[in-house]
């Protein structure tokens, strides 16, 4: 039984819902479902009643959130008693481009002057190779695009999200996302990464005809390429960059508009969860300060 199950239980009991818990703590939904069928396993009984929508705690699930609310208070007060201690050791930490490019430097200079005896080694790469990564334990942790399902064995928790933008140069005609997207050659964001994949599907269910004529993992050179009007796009845009937006037509992708959501994973029950909180914490408030 972990920690975190134990505080995803309670968020459930105090919002009511799996969904509403899952917004109230930074989790994502199906990270929420995971732990509590964890606990659940690891208890040997259901503590949800599903046949209500959406489930209900039974009897067995309303005892064990009172134990666990005595659990949870007890382990902040062991917490704050060693809140000012720094951390020390190594992390070895993936992260995709865009994250590498915007929130990652300030969180990790915050989280050097905090813990100057802790190591993080970055890599970047696409959130595939990178969720690959986590689980054979190549590495500790890693921030990707939210897939549409986590591996096996991996956790994750929520970090930020930024919205999807159709961009397009200015004499591009259209009123809409989709009129733009038609209405000249699209430069697609690689489908090897989780956003451009969960981008090409929107297209298609919303049967928008788009005329493919690049495909590139870069939101910088995608962004030029349509400053120099080569054609149109759909980007995720971080908040850092909103300068990419200059001289260019925008509009949301989506209706209602579209987001992507950047998580942190990490292997369940991984000996370095605590500076994986560490590091997920300071990233929140950078993205929050940034906003």
């Amino acid at each position: 039984m972990e920690f975190r199950q134990l505080k995803t239980l309670v968020a459930i009991s105090d919002f009511g819902t799996f969904a509403a818990a899952a917004d109230a703590i930074g989790l994502t939904q199906s990270a929420v479902s995971l732990q509590i069928k964890g606990l659940e396993q690891e208890i040997g009984t259901k503590i949800f009643d599903r046949r209500h929508r959406p489930p209900l705690l039974n009897d067995k699930g309303r005892s064990l959130v009172e134990q666990a609310r005595k659990v949870l208070e007890l382990c902040d007060d062991i917490t704050r008693q060693g809140a000012d201690a720094p951390l020390e050791g190594v992390l070895a930490f993936g992260a995709v481009p865009t994250c590498v490019a915007s929130i990652l430097p300030a969180a990790l200079a915050m989280i050097r002057a905090r813990h100057p005896k802790l190591h993080i080694r970055v890599n970047s790469g696409l959130s595939a190779e990178l969720a690959a990564a986590t689980r054979s334990g190549e590495l500790d942790a890693a921030i990707v695009s939210e897939p549409m399902r986590l591996s096996d064995g991996l956790i994750s928790n929520r970090i930020t999200r930024e919205p999807l933008l159709v961009i397009a140069p200015p004499d591009v005609p259209g009123e809409t996302d989709k009129e733009l997207l038609e209405a000249a050659p699209f430069i697609q964001f690689s489908r090897r990464a989780w956003a451009g994949q969960f981008i090409d599907r929107c297209i298609t269910d919303r049967g928008i005809e788009v005329k493919r004529d690049m495909e590139i993992d870069s939101l910088d050179a995608i962004a030029r390429m349509v400053n120099f009007g080569l054609g149109v796009s759909v980007v995720p845009l971080p908040r850092t960059a909103t300068s990419m937006l200059d001289g260019l037509k925008w509009l949301p992708f989506g209706d209602p508009p579209l987001h992507r959501s950047l998580v942190m994973i990490e292997r369940q029950a991984s000996p370095q969860s605590q500076l994986v909180e560490a590091l997920t914490e300071v990233l929140r408030q950078v993205s929050s300060s940034q906003g």
